[in-house]
């Protein structure tokens, strides 16, 4: 089990604010088998998707999203990223995509601000 099937089984909902330093980083929410990530950092989400995947080619980074993309719609839950109030993708049950299921191979990613998340991840 993936952590954020997991985090989606164990975590019914609440919210957490993560800092770095006295800057705000990160805030979850988690309700009816959702958890919202708002990023408020521009340069932590920078920070974690360098870390994350770290010598992994863009492949291999694609087939591991999908994977638990797969997982959490299986298992009935969703997982939104937005930053400033802008949600850049959805993953899991609640995903429909478009034209980003070309790009994915899965029903269960839908991008739903290309450009906003380029922006931010370049």
């Amino acid at each position: 089990m993936q952590l954020p099937t997991w985090l989606g089984h164990v975590v019914k909902s609440g919210a957490v604010t993560l800092s770095t330093g006295d800057v705000e980083a990160l805030q979850i929410k988690a309700e009816d088998n959702k958890i919202e990530l708002c990023i408020a950092n521009k340069e932590f989400l920078k920070d974690v998707m360098g870390s994350a995947g770290s010598g992994a080619s863009i492949r291999s980074r694609l087939a591991q999203l999908k994977g638990i993309a797969g997982e959490l719609k299986e298992e009935g839950l969703t997982v939104t990223l937005s930053f400033k109030g802008d949600r850049l993708v959805t993953i899991g049950l609640e995903a429909k995509p478009t034209l980003s299921r070309l790009v994915t191979g899965t029903s269960a990613v839908e991008i739903n601000n290309l450009r906003k998340l380029l922006e931010l991840v370049v």
